[in-house]
């Protein structure tokens, strides 16, 4: 892999706070297998042309885009005009780093090139977007730029407009008319281009709400005629973004938030808009809001007057009781919130979906890591804190560590689990020694207990550092949680100061561990003998599979490659002891465990 090959962090732009780190990534694995596939031949499209990226995809409209290598995200801008942005960087289509040893200061980067615009019949048009720098990302510097750049009928591009390197804290309208006979033509195109360091996911700019269409009248381009969600979904849960339903059972009225906060952005359209929520389970609706009726009105006035609207008086409920299910162990629904506008308003920023997930596992985070946070001090601990309903059992602990271009994968750290001291950490209860395990797919890498206790109320989960390099954790810049997360760097616990979760995840379960439900989808596969000695036969329901033996300290100590649906190991080179199987291929990933005798 292209990053494993890389020794040096030359390129890294840390940002410290005493002896805490904060890393700029190097690779974006969301983008990994998903670059956007163009359509060569399609014709010219009629205007309107209008993309505000809300759509739950991280690639570009291919409708719309012949060319894209930028992220479509909600995470990484500020206040944006609706949901959704495309986000600029120094990364390429698939989510790595162009270039890790990169000789200029700024290079050119990403580009996301239009459709052909049929123009011919249009004697004014105008191009009208929003940009933001830096949003919650990396501020892009003065050396850098982002481009606005127009196709001519001399097959000749232009650079109509751009903008040096800049942190935003609002998004800026531009208007560009297009009234040169050169532009008005049956294949016009337009493409924002970024200068920026190549070398990782540096210099973030955001575009949203591009808009091409004919110029009739000045007020075309001063309201947008749209009223959109702005922010992602939230969770129901108070403290989490998803915990065991065996510890939410029983407990909803302390566990769940009473109110929703949901953040609405009229753009110049009508004031009169409706909103419901309405929340599925297995595609069946279980609950409704409003109770009676089947949406609220609200008076929603323009953003240059008030700002986001957010619903407070009163607010929007949540029923404790709205999450109830049969299933005993592991569960999920669909929260859908819904707004109802003018027929002329953009219909695709007016729906938002949530998935609150109840299986095993705490989670503060959403799943996607926006930096790396590490400790540059060696014996520094880094403990989270989690608070159990009933007494339990951890059985494992997922990390997300993403890859760096300085790996430490080879360099130990102790797992560690420490009772409570009066809001603290406080006496170890159990330590094994690990190793980081990078990914760059964006998956958690699982570290199994060597040993099961039980425990019981709030407890801590982290790590002992052995040398002073950075581990690392991946770190969610969207949810704060900042109250439960301490490091204590030999003179006492402290909480971390850089806003955001750390993306660890406690297993907890009186049973086996239970799998989310997109792993238990998969087809299971067979293994005997087991217990085992000399060989391992495994009986796969597919072929194209990636076989990877860990041992309970979360080390991988074994992988293959198998082509067809059966698979004989050797094991001989290892010792005694419980190991867990997991196979991967395009379906997703399976887990087992066997005894080596």
């Amino acid at each position: 892999m292209r990053i494993l090959l890389l020794i040096a962090i030359l390129f890294c732009s840390p940002i410290l706070n005493g002896q805490e780190v904060l890393s700029a990534l190097v690779s974006n694995p969301i983008l990994i297998g998903k670059k956007l596939f163009v359509n060569k031949n399609k014709s010219a499209i009629t205007l309107p042309f209008f993309d505000d990226f809300s759509y739950n995809s991280p690639v570009a409209n291919i409708n719309l885009w012949q060319k894209s290598s930028v992220f479509v995200n909600r995470t990484y801008p500020i206040n944006p005009v609706s949901i959704g942005v495309a986000t600029f960087d120094g990364l390429d289509e698939y989510g790595f780093a162009r270039n890790f040893f990169q000789a200029t200061p700024s290079a050119p980067s990403d580009t996301l090139l239009s459709q052909e615009i049929d123009l011919l019949a249009v004697d004014t048009a105008y191009l009208m977007f929003y940009f933001q720098g830096k949003g919650i990302g990396d501020s892009p510097q003065l050396n850098d730029s982002l481009v606005l750049e127009f196709f001519s009928n001399t097959l000749v591009w232009e650079q109509v407009w751009f903008s040096f390197g800049q942190s935003m804290q609002e998004f800026e309208k531009v208007i560009q008319i297009i009234n040169e006979p050169k532009f008005l033509h049956n294949a016009f195109q337009f493409r924002f281009r970024n200068y920026a360091t190549i070398s990782g996911n540096f210099d973030h700019w955001h575009i949203d709400y591009v808009k091409v269409d004919e110029f009739l009248n000045p007020n075309d381009t001063i309201k947008l005629n749209d009223v959109a969600f702005v922010s992602a979904a939230p969770s129901f849960l108070k403290t989490y973004e998803q915990m065991p339903w065996t510890h939410f059972k029983n407990n909803e009225l302390s566990e769940m938030n009473d109110t929703a906060a949901i953040f609405l952005r009229n753009n110049g359209a009508g004031i009169n808009v409706d909103y419901q929520y309405n929340i599925y389970e297995n595609n069946t609706v279980i609950a409704h809001y409003p109770t009676l009726g089947v949406s609220r009105n609200a008076s929603i006035f323009d953003y240059d007057s008030i700002g986001n609207f957010e619903y407070r008086n009163p607010p929007i409920t949540v029923n404790s009781s709205v999450f109830t299910s049969l299933f005993p162990d592991s569960v999920s629904f669909k929260v859908q919130h819904i707004i109802s506008t003018g027929i002329d308003d953009n219909k695709w920023n007016d729906t938002l979906c949530y998935i609150q997930q109840f299986n095993s596992s705490f989670a503060y985070d959403d799943g996607v890591a926006e930096s790396a946070y590490g400790i540059n001090t060696s014996g520094a601990k880094l403990a989270y804190q989690f608070k159990l309903n009933r007494p339990d059992t951890l059985r494992a602990i997922e990390m997300y560590f993403p890859q760096m271009l300085d790996s430490v994968n080879h360099i130990p750290f102790y797992l560690t689990v420490w009772n409570n001291n009066a809001g603290q950490p406080g006496s170890i209860l159990h330590q094994q020694e690990v190793y980081p395990n990078h990914t760059e797919n964006g998956e958690f890498h699982y570290y199994y207990m060597d040993s099961l206790f039980q425990m019981i109320g709030t407890f801590y989960v982290g790590w002992e550092q052995t040398t002073n390099d950075l581990l690392n954790i991946g770190l969610d810049k969207n949810k704060s949680a900042n109250q439960f997360m301490f490091y204590n760097i030999g003179s006492g616990w402290t909480n971390s100061s850089y806003p955001g979760s750390w993306m660890i995840r406690p297993i907890v379960s009186m049973d086996e561990i239970i799998l989310t439900q997109e792993e238990m989808k998969m087809d299971n596969f067979k293994l005997f003998p087991n217990p085992a000695n000399q060989y391992l036969n495994i009986l796969l329901s597919t072929i194209d599979n990636v076989i990877l033996i860990y041992n309970l300290q979360g080390e991988l100590v074994k992988n293959s490659f198998v082509s067809t649906t059966y698979c004989k190991l050797n094991i001989t080179d290892l010792s005694s002891g419980m190991y867990v199987v997991e196979v991967k291929n395009n379906k997703g990933r399976n887990f087992q465990k066997f005894i080596i005798e």
